[in-house]
């Protein structure tokens, strides 16, 4: 079964049109764990063998080699290959994966800016701290419950319908949570520490009747409907098994409200292919078939090996790796896997029984690497290294760039107290005269915008927003929408306030009802800012680029097969994708001509290009927001324009 479970994940994560729902090869790795882990348990302690020192050691033995060995391979790949802020992540992701916590940094990094999943190498490792923390407390309820001589079926029953019940009450508000938080994915090892306790107590566990009528008397009797403990019962048991995880492939996908109510697929489907024991076809016939029981062997190591490769790949090619890349990455990784548990994790578990010592040896030198892990993070990945110094300087512009203590007074002036009321003042002690409102693309225009008012005399307010219209209503976790109303008001209401400066990622169309909807919020928005007496600018949006600008810098000592070279795209395609809102801004401006516009992609784009480099100044930071060079060049631009139409009115 763990053959079949990491072979879903690797293909998943390597051809992911291949098998869409193939994550749920994770879920069938905490089924499988919680039964065999808990059958140890519960077989020491009727035996009153456990200690927690034996337990623990036995726990080191088996996943602290193949983990410290990949995640310094991985360190040290970084530390060539990676620029300052992804060494830098990486660094902290080694700490969350040495300490088994890796599913409560990933759990807090969901956000605004986020990076995304493919290129953080050590992303899986979030499983692994969900087994590690139950097996925390897991070990210790078990002992209690032998203590006390507590019923262990309803105590695990209590436990596993609890944390169901957290898992399906809060994917929906809280997807982040319920997909990382150890609260709302026990239930999935509880049922395999169910099927532990029921196996052990020789319970036929799958065993229903039917009521049929007997003879010319009329007697009734209760018959099996089958038997879990005859051949074709743990044939169907088997077969119903594969049938729910082969449906978790099809049907599952990661946007369904996963894990909810969709994880019990693969998990029933696990549960039921256990249950079925050896004897059942698909155990007997697919299960046992030698390359599975192979991969099964090596099941652990290539699960770790298998992402790095293919998020390095991600992350060197700046974007999802040609096909023969990622086979190579796969075939690399079974590869490495193969030697991992042949020459690391085999001879150190005979060793370990052997020598106490090696599970202490093994436990200091994950400490090590958790402090390397750290030391990189804490020195900001390392920006001077030798590897990385020569593009050091375009390497800065990938890098949000954030005046924290400015926002903090801000907010504090403005008694905004949520991590979603967000905005700066360039003059924190001064009341603002310019309001620059929007999305994290106001945001990336708000240092040129900040440097060309201020030399005005001018103070401008950047007030953070999702969509920046009256009216809109937030979605379900959608916190900054929810505070978009407060930021609209507080720039409506600010009587210092004289200009309102509107930007946002968000392109409009009429072609649905909501878009429509949209649209005449959006006229509303204008009219409100105009009728409270502010003049008001409309930003055009940037071009979003078809490749990352990460491409347009060299990695020393790595081959980059679509390293972009032109440092450009088809100006056409920029064109061809922003044509409808354009149209529909444009008739909603001629409704207001007051409102004058700006477009920044006139200064990025020419006929034939628009351009992610411009000089030798990397524009952007990631594909449609500008590096902190491209907004103090954009606001270059903008000022040129004013002064320009100063002039002409003049």
């Amino acid at each position: 079964m763990r053959g079949i479970a990491v072979l879903i994940v690797v293909l998943f994560h390597a051809f992911p049109s291949l098998i869409a729902g193939g994550f749920v090869g994770v879920d069938l790795f905490f089924v499988i764990s919680g039964f065999l882990i808990s059958k140890i348990l519960i077989t020491n302690l009727e035996q009153k063998t456990f200690t927690y020192a034996d337990f623990y050691a036995r726990r080191i033995r088996r996943i602290f080699p193949a983990l410290i060995l990949v995640l310094a391979a991985s360190l040290a790949f970084g530390w060539f290959a990676l620029f300052p802020d992804e060494l830098k992540l990486l660094g902290k992701h080694i700490v969350g994966g040495a300490g088994f916590v890796s599913n409560i940094f990933l759990w807090f990094e969901v956000g605004y800016f986020d990076t995304a999943a493919e290129t953080k190498p050590l992303l899986h490792l979030w499983s692994l701290g969900i087994e590690e923390q139950f097996y925390i407390f897991w070990p210790i309820l078990l002992v209690l419950a032998f203590k006390f001589r507590a019923n262990l079926l309803k105590l695990t029953l209590i436990l596993l319908a609890a944390s169901l019940l957290v898992n399906v009450a809060g994917v929906e508000r809280f997807p982040s949570a319920s997909f990382y938080s150890i609260a709302s994915r026990a239930w999935e090892l509880l049922i395999g520490a169910l099927l532990a306790h029921l196996s052990l107590q020789k319970v036929s566990v799958f065993f229903g009747g039917v009521r049929r009528r007997l003879g010319g008397e009329g007697g009734i009797d209760t018959q099996p409907l089958f038997d879990s403990n005859s051949p074709a019962g743990r044939d169907l048991l088997s077969f119903a098994g594969l049938a729910l995880i082969v449906a978790a492939c099809v049907f599952v996908r990661g946007n369904k409200g996963f894990p909810g109510w969709w994880a019990l697929l693969p998990t029933l489907g696990a549960g039921l292919l256990i249950a079925a024991g050896p004897g059942g076809w698909v155990n007997r016939v697919i299960l046992s078939n030698r390359l599975v029981v192979w991969i099964g062997l090596i099941s652990y190591p290539l699960y770790l090996w298998h992402w790095p490769l293919l998020s390095f790949a991600q992350i060197i090619e700046s974007g999802v790796p040609a096909l023969q890349i990622r086979i190579w990455a796969v075939v690399g990784a079974v590869l490495l896997a193969w030697l991992t548990y042949f020459l690391v994790e085999r001879p150190i578990r005979r060793q370990g029984s052997r020598h106490p010592a090696v599970a202490v040896v093994l436990a200091l030198l994950m400490v090590a690497t958790a402090g390397v892990g750290g030391w990189v993070y804490q020195n900001e990945g390392l920006p001077l290294r030798k590897s990385i110094v020569e593009n050091a300087d375009l390497q800065k512009s990938l890098i949000v760039v954030e005046d924290r203590e400015n926002a903090a007074a801000c907010k504090k002036r403005y008694g905004f107290d949520t991590l979603w009321e967000y905005c700066l003042l360039a003059k924190p002690d001064a009341a603002p005269t310019v309001a620059l409102v929007g999305d994290s693309h106001a945001y990336h225009v708000v240092a040129g915008l900040t440097k060309y008012y201020g030399e005005r005399g001018e103070n401008v307010w950047n007030l953070g927003t999702r969509i920046p219209f009256f009216g809109v209503k937030a979605g379900l976790n959608d916190p900054y929408q929810e505070a978009t109303p407060k930021m609209l008001e507080a720039a409506v209401s600010t009587e210092s306030v004289k200009l309102v400066i509107l930007s946002t990622i968000l392109k409009l169309n009429d072609d649905t009802e909501e878009g429509r909807l949209l649209v005449e919020q959006f006229r509303t928005t204008l009219k409100k800012f105009l009728d409270a007496g502010k003049q008001v600018t409309y930003f055009y949006d940037v071009p979003t680029l078809n490749f990352d600008p990460r491409a347009c810098i060299k990695r020393a000592g790595i081959a980059s097969s679509t390293t972009n070279l032109r440092c450009s795209m088809d100006a056409a395609e920029f064109r061809k994708a922003v044509e409808a809102h354009n149209r529909i801004v444009a008739s909603v401006l001629k409704e207001f001509p007051s409102v004058s516009t700006f477009s920044p992609a006139s200064y990025l784009c020419d006929e034939k290009e628009c351009k992610a480099m411009i000089g030798d100044k990397l524009m952007y930071r990631d594909t449609n927001h500008l590096s902190y060079d491209g907004d103090l060049y954009i606001g270059a631009k903008f000022a040129e324009e004013q002064r320009a139409r100063e002039a002409a009115r003049k």
